[in-house]
Formats: structure tokens, sequence, C-alpha cells
């Protein structure tokens, strides 16, 4: 009789009580995919696909102010990473077949855009999406007003050539520019180098000087400016970012890069075809980058590359974030180290 008892119980734990757990356990993973709360917290589901592969899924995210929200992030394909940069949120590794979780409570109302922060495919920098925050007393607040962007203050066209007038015959050298640096004191982000150069050599005092030598201390005064640990960082951002279209050694050559609209032959009213390169720039153009202010590089940032297949980085790059890149894109065409 006990024996019989026994095979009983083994065979209701197998065929009902194992079933209902993991029914229950289902219920619950479709449960919090849908965004229903435990323990005041409001679990969502977000999934990790490549760009071809559907991107974010969702890619808009709804929350209400102040609640607590829980992503539980998962990837069917390769690694990704995830960022909300105006959050201060991220995940550094989501492994495919794995779950990363992250939780948080958004204090302020706004749409707030999260992306991949792995190189995941040539189209990494489609990998976007954005968490809104509404305020459920307010759902209608007024838009916020913000000040133009430096290059809209200045009235600079970023879409026009601005060619250095003068480009230095070997690349200048920072370190070589050490003895000549107290003499630039221009505004380094609204002044391009070409313009200050020029400025230099109606400086009486400096006839005696090379036209070399003054180039090396534009270049020490750039490095100095910026300052090695904004370098530092701009290099990882460019790297993480940038280098996908503009290649690692910023001569517009990444593997991102070369299917990007407007590198194919531009036919003109007259039927000639003419080769224009609109794609990923030549960081390494010495009459371009020179003849460029980085307030006018920061507006190619800001709104992205027009025709070109660049996405702008204003909603996921903090001001400091923009510059950092900018401080490394000179070292480019100047010699650093």
């Amino acid at each position: 009789m006990k024996k019989e008892l026994f095979a009983l119980t083994i065979v209701l734990l197998i065929f009902v009580a194992f079933p209902a757990s993991l029914f229950a356990y289902q219920a619950w993973r479709t449960n919090t995919s849908f965004g229903f709360a435990q323990d005041d917290v409001r679990v969502i589901a977000l999934t990790a696909n490549v760009p071809n592969n559907g991107g974010w899924s969702p890619d808009t995210i709804r929350v209400n102010l102040g609640e607590r929200v829980r992503l539980r992030i998962s990837s069917p394909d390769v690694v990704h990473g995830f960022e909300i940069p105006a959050l201060g949120i991220q995940v550094a590794e989501i492994l495919p077949g794995h779950v990363a979780e992250v939780e948080f409570a958004v204090s302020r109302v706004g749409k707030f855009p999260f992306a991949c922060t792995r190189w995941c495919s040539v189209d990494h920098w489609r990998m976007r999406g954005s968490i809104k925050v509404i305020d459920p007393n307010n759902p209608n607040p007024l838009p916020q007003s913000f000040a133009p962007p430096l290059y809209q203050q200045l009235k600079i066209d970023i879409d026009a050539l601005h060619p250095a007038t003068n480009v230095p015959t070997q690349r200048p050298s920072a370190t070589r520019g050490t003895l000549l640096s107290p003499v630039i004191a221009d505004d380094l982000r609204v002044n391009s180098p070409s313009d200050v150069f020029a400025k230099l050599r109606t400086n009486d005092a400096l006839k005696t000087n090379s036209d070399s030598q003054l180039w090396d201390a534009i270049a020490f005064a750039w490095k100095q400016s910026a300052g090695d640990d904004a370098i530092a960082r701009g290099q990882k951002l460019f790297a993480r970012d940038c280098a996908a279209c503009h290649g690692e050694s910023g001569k517009g050559d990444g593997p991102a890069g070369r299917n990007l609209p407007g590198l194919a032959a531009m036919q003109s009213d007259n039927h000639q075809m003419l080769e224009i390169k609109r794609g990923p720039a030549d960081f390494t153009d010495a009459p371009k980058m020179l003849g460029a202010s980085d307030v006018l590089l920061q507006g190619k940032i800001i709104r992205g590359g027009m025709g070109t297949g660049m996405p702008e980085w204003r909603t996921l790059y903090t001001d400091q974030n923009m510059w950092d890149v900018i401080s490394y894109l000179r070292s480019f065409v100047f010699e650093y180290k």
C-alpha cells in the first residue's frame, strides 16, 4: 500500500505539479513581457536584434513619471549593448540567449533616446529607440524651448565648403609647437585653424617664424585647449560610434560607410556624370579639416549629414561628448604625440 501511495505521489508530481509550476512560470514571463507590475516595479521586455532583423523591439517605450521600471533585455542574435545617455543608464553587454536587467525610475518628463553601444552589424548606427516619460497629471505639457545650437547662432552654413586658405606642407606637431604656444589667444572653437594661422601670419612679432613653426604652435594650442582626458574620451566615442563609417584612421573608408547613400555618381543637368563623394567625411583631408571650426564640426554632429546617411547625434550626445569627439578628430591632421 505504501509503495502504491508513493508511486501515485510521483505520478502526480510529474503530470500535475510540474506542468502547473511550468505554466505558472510561463505566465509570469508573459505578464512581465507586457509590462505588468511586480512589487511596484513595472517589468518590460526589450529585445535587441540587428537592424536588418528589426532592431529594438519595442523601439518606443512609454512610462509614467516616477514609475519604477525594470528592463529585461535579451538578444537572439549577437552581442549588443544598451545605453540611455540622458539618464546615465547603461548595460555594457547583452549576450545572445541571456537576459540582462536594469532597473530605474525617471524623475523628469521627456523623450530619452536609447541606443546599442556594441558594434553589432554594418548598420549598427540604426540601433536606436526612445523612452517617453509622461506625467499622468499633465499629459500635454507645453514644449520646452531650447537655445539654438552655436552654428545657428553664429549663422554658419554647415553645408557650404569652408576650405583652408593656408595648408601646411607637413603634418603640424603639437610637440614641436610648445615654444610658440603663448602667442595664440583666439577662441579656438569659433575660429578655424586656417583663420588662426592667417592672423598669426600678420603678427609682426612672428615674421621671422616659418609657416611650419606657426602650424606647430596651432597644433599645440588645440591639444592644450582640449586636454588629454577629453581627447581620450573622444577616441573611445569615435571607436564606438564613428569608426564603422569613417574608418579607424579617419579616412572615410569604414566598412559601414561603403554603402551609405550619396556615394554613387550624381548626374548633372547636362547629363555629364560627376563623381561627387558625399559619404563619410575624410578627417585626414587637411584643407577641409583646417578650414572648419570646432563649431562647424559640432553642427555636423548635431544635425547629421543631409543626404549622406550620417545620423544626427544630438539626441544621444551631450555637448561635452561632442567637444570630446571633435578634440579627437583634430588628431587626424595634428600630430599630438
